[in-house]
């Protein structure tokens, strides 16, 4: 069976999950500025756990972004380090679709779309919107970055549920307070759960040919260009 170490440092959290011989087990925290400190021991905790080298992991999957822009190269340094050291391909996910996954799963939704939020400073917000499908999520709009109004005017649609603490930027809206909960974080679970159907379709692929996705200095730069164009 396939064995997959995931790691997620987008945000406040931190948290590893390990993949092996179909069980998941995984460490989480909530800590502001600790990713540091905590990341490598929780990666030593699962191996040690499972009793298995690092060269016995098949893939690792981490959340690419966005989010913390520390928090995220944080992340990636630890994935870089492990996978030139063992030799291990990358799978890189969208942290608002690790927490799209992580709501569906923990908010017990059958159907229907949920907006992940996260707040970018500057009065912005990473958001997305994901569709519940047979047990996963599927991208509904891509991730953005944007302002909250901008945000709630794209949502034309009924929203099953919104999570993330860019939802506590998203004022006035409709949702009951039952359908919003601006505490849930990505998990690396979650990653667990997303990377397994990408690693049996070969999109792991080697650590050089991997990109974080800030999306705001991608927007950025789109917005640049565009002013350009005659």
């Amino acid at each position: 069976m396939t064995t997959i170490l995931a790691i997620d440092t987008a945000t406040t959290a931190c948290s590893v999950a390990l993949s092996h011989k179909g069980e998941v087990r995984q460490e989480f925290i909530d800590t502001p500025r600790e990713h540091t400190r905590l990341v490598l021991p929780m990666v030593d905790k699962l191996l040690a756990l499972a009793d298995i080298p690092l060269a016995r992991v098949d893939a690792l999957a981490f959340t690419c972004g966005p989010g913390s822009f520390t928090g995220l190269r944080i992340g990636f340094g630890v994935i870089q380090g492990l996978a030139f050291g063992g030799n291990i391909p990358v799978i890189p996910v969208s942290t608002l679709k690790v927490m799209a996954h992580r709501a569906m799963r923990e908010m017990s939704l059958q159907e229907g779309l949920v907006v992940p939020a996260l707040d970018a400073r500057m009065n912005e917000i990473y958001w997305g919107i994901y569709q519940v499908v047979g047990g996963s999520v599927e991208a509904h709009r891509a991730d953005t970055v944007s302002t909250p109004e901008e945000a709630l005017a794209a949502m034309t649609g009924p929203v099953n549920a919104g999570v993330g603490d860019g939802w506590s930027l998203l004022k006035p809206h409709s949702m009951p307070p039952s359908r919003v909960n601006t505490a849930l974080t990505p998990d690396a679970r979650s990653i667990i759960d997303i990377a397994h159907p990408l690693f049996v379709d070969g999109a792991a692929k080697p650590v050089e040919r991997i990109e974080l996705s800030y999306i705001r200095n991608e927007v950025s730069w789109k917005k640049r260009q565009k002013i350009r164009q005659p």
